[in-house]
């Protein structure tokens, strides 16, 4: 056996067994691993978000990826169906068939219960509906003792009670008490904002729209905006909620105007 060991025959066999290593070595690191990985075939993840579900599985098949739906939430003024987010990130390098996860828009709005406002402090009331993701509406003045305080609660003109569904971002009207205000809030700047713009903020600042004056003077492209105001916006001023804001604007007076505070006598 001894004898074996140290022949020529023994020798010859281990330089074979040696070549033939280095051979599969070589097959393995440099044709048959680089195949599987599909090495140097990196893919540029193409950005998706904001496109259309079929518009963003078009882009991701065209460039050799698979396209995922993973998760739908709802993001408020997004066409349903959009893409959000999506995984690997744009212009990330992968390989081909990788699988991208996209989350979309739902197609319609959650529905969240409506929270008791009743009996509240309009101020209160609208931080109540802002955490329910609800946004105050239509604010109407209704005579009462009670002084800025929620009466009643309509959604697109049903009355409402608490608990009961609506969607999210949905508008909830209220009647509020008429009586003496007590609360000073910041006067709002409402220069340059339109018409209806001006609307908003008057009803979401708890005021009430005073007169309304007319110059048809002006550019072309400030028609229909706010100029002027009374009380002007001042750093520091105050007035008691309920007070009227008297605004002047850019353009004709239109036939019918409408206000964000009505009285209902």
């Amino acid at each position: 056996m001894l004898r074996y060991f140290i022949s020529r025959e023994f020798f010859l066999t281990l330089a074979g067994l040696f070549v033939l290593g280095i051979l599969l070595y070589l097959a393995i690191f440099f044709w048959i691993l680089p195949g599987y990985a599909r090495h140097g075939k990196g893919i540029t993840v193409p950005d998706v978000q904001q496109l259309s579900l079929r518009e963003a599985m078009a882009a991701l098949e065209e460039a050799d990826l698979r396209p995922v739906v993973l998760d739908s939430t709802y993001l408020e003024g997004v066409p349903p169906g959009t893409v959000l987010r999506q995984y690997p990130e744009a212009y990330k390098r992968v390989k081909p068939d990788r699988t991208i996860s996209l989350t979309i828009n739902q197609q319609a709005a959650p529905m969240v219960s409506v929270p008791e406002i009743t009996d509240m402090i309009l101020y209160q009331a609208k931080v109540a509906l802002e955490g329910r993701r609800l946004s105050l509406g239509r604010v109407t003045l209704k005579p009462d003792i009670a002084k800025d305080v929620v009466l009643d609660v309509f959604y697109q003109g049903k009355l409402i009670r608490k608990g009961e569904k609506v969607p999210v971002g949905a508008k909830i009207d209220v009647n509020v008490g008429k009586g003496q205000g007590s609360i000073r809030v910041a006067v709002p700047d409402l220069t340059g904002l339109t018409y209806e713009e001006a609307l908003n903020v008057i009803s979401s600042s708890l005021m009430q729209l005073g007169g309304v004056s007319y110059n048809p003077g002006g550019s072309a492209d400030q028609m229909g905006r706010v100029y002027n105001q009374r009380p002007r916006a001042s750093f520091g001023d105050s007035i008691l909620t309920g007070s009227p804001i008297d605004i002047f604007v850019y353009g004709s007076e239109p036939v019918e105007n409408e206000t964000p505070l009505e009285d209902i006598e």
